[in-house]
């Protein structure tokens, strides 16, 4: 797991995205974010995620973003989406994903954070404080 560099961007407020195709790991990220005072909004489909940053590209504080999910946009999609968007680039994104992508995938993906599945919730929740501020 990576960490922000000190002094990067203070912690944000706003919806946390969490893009995940499969259901139990998806609705037990949200459950967990939800319970710790985060608002989040999420995506089962890299269609589904893209049509939610682009409906409200202001009310998102980060982007939990799993790489490999079925469909014509998998995460690796949804971020290059992003990234060529001036109102969705600056939303920071956790790539959350069991397969490591080689160097060149890594680094055009420009990720703020990675995190390796299967990952603990108290790491999950370390690296989501360090870019959004809990709604409650």
């Amino acid at each position: 797991m990576d960490d922000v560099a000190d002094g990067e961007r203070p912690p944000r407020r706003g919806a946390i995205l969490v893009v995940e195709d499969r259901d139990d790991v998806r609705q037990g990220m949200a459950q967990l974010l939800e319970l710790h005072g985060y608002l989040v909004v999420d995506a089962a489909a890299g269609e589904q995620a893209l049509d939610h940053l682009r409906a409200d590209p202001d009310g998102f504080a980060l982007l939990l973003l799993d790489l490999r999910m079925p469909g014509p946009v998998d995460g690796s999609a949804v971020r290059r989406n992003q990234l060529k968007s001036p109102d969705l680039a600056d939303i920071p994104t956790v790539v959350v994903t069991a397969t490591e992508p080689d160097g060149t995938t890594r680094a055009q993906l420009r990720a703020d954070a990675w995190i390796e599945k299967p990952f603990r919730f108290d790491d999950l929740l370390s690296v989501v404080r360090q870019y959004v501020t809990p709604n409650s």
